[in-house]
């Protein structure tokens, strides 16, 4: 792809991408086929500006005409690894590694569809995570995918907004008017207006399914059914293969559907600025365009030319208008503002704090601080539980308070608190978890069963 001839092998490629993966290719085509498409790519090329590509093997015996440039591109890329050849008794089958076809397909995709249809990608994970509530043992792989679709869909809708700002720099840089207009016609209104962002303003609205979304994620999150069959299914289904990394994985997805459809918004917002600044500056280009006076140029050149053709000043007639519109009239100059009255000084007053407010901010704080996650205080709360025992089940401890139920609802999760700083390595350097597959339901909490243990150090 980077060679002399790369334009000739991006066309080559695309044709074979279709041969090997379109819907009526072949498992294993024959080598004759590859062959064939590859001399009618070439039939429709110029070839005279072939070159030799660096690292290529000489062929004197190759001839410099339509079947020889054949041959060098396919031995080029059976070279560089984008073809392979099998036998197949006394034929020979070519082959695309699936690396290699997975990479092609990802670069054609790039190169040639650079929109996408919002409405058909929400509508499908839509479609997902109501099957995921649904039946969520059996279409667990469902919520895995509308997650990835989400984490495309997400980067995609990031990838328009900085398409715009890189449309609203060149356009804002640009000061001929005729190249302006035709630029934003031709890269703004058609490539993102119409393609893509006029869709977010229509009666089909495809983020019109976003609170139903985000309100059936929230509530898969929040189901202690649906958090305790997901996980096994994603062990069953082979998506994962610990029940840790169940876990942190069904987390993880969920937590993407939510974050990706909760900040919509504010893309769009952003989307919607770059769309206004743009629109504003064509709008005053077209507005001064109209005021110009074409031909003024031509008529001063004129006028010059016929001065200083002639001999007499006195044989020249009268001056001619060069502007239709005055430059200046009742009408042209600008209006000045009139001066405002500054405004009447006034005394500031200092009003007392409503008691209730200060009573009600200090109770949030004390709250806020109450179940803020502390690895210190996990580690308290262990040291105090455990004593000299080396191990202690998730049904023995004791919960007394606010920091109890805290620190014990994140004990389950002690490898996360690693990120939490020297503290949180600290405690799980002290401490290990092991999960386990009962379940513990009390009037106030519902959990799995795990172990803490703690390790010699």
């Amino acid at each position: 792809m980077a060679g002399a001839n790369r334009n000739i092998y991006v066309n080559v490629l695309t044709r074979l991408h279709a041969l090997f993966f379109g819907t009526s290719a072949a498992l294993l085509p024959a080598y004759e086929t590859v062959r064939s498409e590859i001399e009618e790519v070439l039939s429709d090329m110029t070839l005279q500006d072939w070159q030799s590509e660096e690292g290529e093997e000489s062929a004197p015996d190759i001839p410099n005409t339509q079947l020889g440039y054949a041959a060098r591109a396919y031995r080029r890329l059976r070279q560089c690894g984008w073809l392979e050849e099998e036998q197949d008794g006394y034929r020979i089958r070519v082959a695309m590694p699936p690396d290699v076809g997975r990479l092609l397909g990802n670069l054609l995709e790039i190169a040639q569809q650079r929109n996408r249809l919002y409405g058909g990608i929400v509508q499908t994970i839509h479609n997902n995570i109501i099957q995921v509530q649904l039946a969520p043992a059996d279409q667990a792989a469902a919520l895995s995918e509308a997650a990835r679709q989400a984490r495309e869909f997400f980067l995609h809708l990031r990838s328009l907004a900085y398409g715009l700002r890189e449309v609203s720099q060149r356009l804002r840089s640009e000061h001929d008017p005729r190249i302006l207009l035709g630029g934003f016609f031709s890269d703004f209104v058609e490539e993102f207006l119409v393609a893509d962002y006029k869709t977010l303003y229509t009666r089909d609205n495809p983020f019109r399914y976003r609170a139903e979304i985000l309100s059936k994620v929230r509530s898969i999150r929040f189901s202690h059914d649906a958090r305790t069959t997901l996980p096994e299914a994603y062990l069953r289904q082979r998506i994962v293969r610990s029940e840790i990394e169940a876990l942190r994985r069904v987390d993880d997805d969920l937590a993407t559907l939510e974050q990706v459809f909760s900040e919509v918004d504010a893309h769009l917002e952003r989307i919607n600025e770059f769309r206004a600044g743009l629109e504003r500056r064509v709008a005053e280009a077209v507005r001064y365009m109209d005021k110009t006076q074409p031909g003024a140029a031509a008529r001063i050149a004129r006028l010059v030319k016929r001065a200083a053709l002639s001999d007499d000043a006195a044989t020249l007639t009268a001056p001619h208008r060069l502007m239709r519109v005055l430059p200046f009239s009742p009408r042209s100059p600008r209006t000045p503002v009139s001066p405002k009255r500054p405004p009447e000084p006034e005394r500031l007053r200092r009003t007392e704090p409503d008691p209730v407010r200060l009573a009600r901010q200090k109770a949030i704080r004390n709250y806020l601080a109450r179940r803020r996650l502390d690895p210190r205080a996990v580690e308290t709360y262990l040291d105090q539980q455990m004593g000299s025992r080396q191990e202690l089940r998730a049904q023995e401890f004791c919960i007394e308070s606010v920091e109890d139920f805290v620190a014990f609802s994140h004990l389950s999760q002690l490898s996360q608190l690693i990120r939490s700083g020297e503290s949180g390595q600290r405690l799980n350097r002290r401490f290990d978890v092991r999960a386990g597959m009962a379940r513990i339901d009390t009037e106030w909490l519902a959990c799995r069963d795990f172990t803490i243990i703690r390790k010699t150090i």
